[in-house]
C-alpha cells in the first residue's frame, strides 16, 4: 500500500496583525518555513498520515508533495530506501515512564502524549540520532531484538510504524540535516 506522508513541524497560523485571521500556516522543513496557504492544503497536509483517503484533493496533494510538504511511499524496497535516504525523523515530547509490560509513556510529566511499544519508542527516541531514515534503520538493526534482522528488515517495520507515530504526535518527518543549510 502507498502512503502518503507529512513532512515538517506545524508552527501554526501567522496572524499579520492582533485579531487579524490567520493569513497562512507555517511548517518547519530543515531550514526552511514553507507556508500552507488557506484551510484546504492546511488540512490536507495534517491529514497526510498514511493511505492517501478519498476525501483529499488530488490535485492540492500532488502540489504539496511538488513542494516537498507531502510524500508518497511506495510499498517496494527500492521505494522505501530512496525515501529513507531522502527523511529523518525529530522527536516531540519530553519524559518516558516505563509501563510494567515494558511499554513506555512519551509526553510531558504533566500531558503524556502516547504510550508506546519497546519497537515505537526505540525508533522516537533513537532514528533522530542518524542523518536519516536507512541510517537509523542500519544502526536500529544492530540492537533489534528480533534476531537476524538486517536494515531492509528494520526500515519495513520503521515505514510501516510512522503513521501511527505521526499521528500520535510524538515525532515528526524532516529532511536530512545538511539538506537546505544555509551557507
Amino acid at each position: 500500500m502507498t502512503l502518503l506522508l507529512r513532512v515538517g513541524h506545524a508552527l501554526g497560523p501567522f496572524h499579520p496583525a492582533p485579531g487579524a485571521p490567520a493569513r497562512h500556516h507555517v511548517v518547519r522543513v530543515g531550514w526552511g518555513t514553507p507556508k500552507l496557504q488557506g484551510e484546504v492544503e492546511r488540512t490536507t497536509w495534517e491529514l497526510a498520515l498514511g493511505a492517501p483517503g478519498d476525501a483529499l484533493d488530488p490535485q492540492v496533494v500532488d502540489a504539496l508533495v511538488g513542494r516537498g510538504l507531502l510524500v508518497r511511499v511506495e510499498d517496494t524496497p527500492g521505494a522505501r530506501r530512496t525515501f529513507a535516504r531522502a527523511h529523518r525523523v525529530q522527536p516531540l515530547g519530553l519524559g518516558t515512564l516505563a509501563g510494567e509490560d515494558g511499554a513506555r509513556v512519551v509526553g510531558t510529566w504533566v500531558s503524556p502524549t502516547a504510550t508506546l511499544d519497546p519497537e515505537a519508542f526505540d525508533i522516537w527516541a533513537w532514528a533522530h540520532l542518524f542523518p536519516d531514515l536507512a541510517a537509523a534503520a542500519a544502526g536500529l538493526a544492530g540492537a533489534s531484538a528480533v534476531p537476524g534482522d538486517d536494515a531492509d528488515a528494520v526500515l519495513e517495520r520503521l515505514v510501516t510504524r510512522l503513521p501511527e507515530l505521526l499521528a500520535a504526535g510524538v515525532l515528526y518527518l524532516d529532511v536530512p540535516r545538511d539538506a537546505g543549510a544555509p551557507g
